[in-house]
């Protein structure tokens, strides 16, 4: 599993958003929220949690992972509510998603690290 590959895939979410904010278009908070839907999270809940259980960073990364996705279901039911000025700004500096952003790269790259991988 190539890490960086998957953290850059989790970033390409923003301009996705800003997107649909742009557009005033809805997208799928559901789908978006789910934790096990993307490259990273399919790893996490898959392949890492059989080989990577007993790493201590390993439920670090997954917490961490989680309340990411968690942050963009906020930010997509905003966008799907129409409030797009509320919705941009959940995607600003120092917001909990962009927090949750920040946390889940550290979290993911000391497993990295941990794991050796």
């Amino acid at each position: 599993m190539n890490l960086e590959e998957a953290l850059a895939k989790e970033g390409e979410i923003r301009p996705k958003l800003l997107a649909a904010i742009a557009g005033k278009y809805q997208l799928d908070a559901k789908s978006v929220g789910k934790v096990d839907a993307c490259m990273l999270g399919n790893w996490l809940h898959g392949e890492a949690e059989s080989k990577f259980p007993l790493v201590k960073s390993y439920p670090p990364c997954v917490e961490a992972h989680d309340a990411f996705h968690a942050e963009l279901e906020k930010v997509v039911r905003m966008i799907n509510l129409g409030e797009y000025e509320q919705a941009q700004a959940m995607l600003g500096s120092g917001t909990p998603c962009t927090k949750a952003f920040i946390a889940m790269v550290a979290a993911t790259r000391q497993l990295k690290k941990d794991a050796r991988l």
